[in-house]
């Protein structure tokens, strides 16, 4: 690629877990400009498995976890890995039901950009302080409790609830991935103050982002694993 983009992702979990009982995922290549978040529902089965398998398939494998006969091999991937036996007895039962995630899956060339997306995590088109694009939710009264999700159920189909989005760039545009939390966040304050926080800022470090997700979440954050991407070009 001719053009220079950089790239940071942190990631955080629930206040009160373990950051192994994340069940976000983000990955990114910046030589091949693919980058993606994921968001497991702690609902489902093994939700971080899922999360991990989307990501890696769009960054680093250069396929559209979206599409069809993608989905199914991916679908079958999970399977592998968390069907071993020795399983307790609850694991077991619930493994039938599936995992689920939301996810953002953002590519940039030097022509152009594209995003395509399932769910609440989202994806932020900036320049400056204004958002030129928002997606697949637009405003933070827009989320809920029951977003669309990708399952790992056979024949459940993806893409009726597909969001895509794209267009052209100038240099210095900024676009920001993040998990439902930390999105629904930035559009309230976006709402509130007519300019988006300055995420890059708070990721340069895991102790900066700490601490801007703990002070977010006692200013009415939701409490939920947090994860979020910014890409500079």
């Amino acid at each position: 690629m001719g053009i220079r983009i950089c790239a940071v992702a942190q990631s955080m979990s629930k206040r009160g877990r373990s950051d192994a009982e994340n069940e976000d995922r983000v990955a990114y290549d910046v030589g091949s400009g693919r980058f993606a978040v994921a968001d497991g529902a702690s609902t489902s089965a093994r939700s971080e498995v899922w999360s991990e398998i989307l990501v890696n398939a769009f960054t680093r494998d250069g396929v559209d976890p979206l599409a069809p006969d993608v989905l199914d091999r991916l679908r079958q991937a999970w399977w592998k890995q968390v069907a071993r036996p020795g399983l307790p007895w609850w694991a077991v039962e619930k493994l039938p039901q599936g995992a689920a995630a939301a996810f953002v899956g953002l590519t940039v060339r030097e022509t152009g950009y594209r995003v395509r997306a399932i769910g609440d995590s989202c994806l932020f088109h900036l320049r400056g302080e204004e958002i030129l694009l928002a997606g697949p939710l637009d405003r933070a009264d827009r989320f809920s409790r029951f977003p669309a999700l990708i399952t790992t159920r056979p024949h459940a189909a993806a893409t009726v609830a597909i969001w895509e989005g794209g267009g052209s760039y100038d240099a210095g545009d900024v676009f920001v991935l993040a998990t439902d939390a930390m999105a629904k966040h930035l559009l309230q304050d976006y709402q509130t103050a007519g300019r988006l926080l300055p995420v890059a800022k708070y990721l340069e470090s895991p102790e900066a982002f700490g601490d801007f997700v703990a002070r977010a979440r006692e200013n009415g954050m939701d409490n939920d694993d947090t994860t979020a991407c910014v890409v500079q070009t």
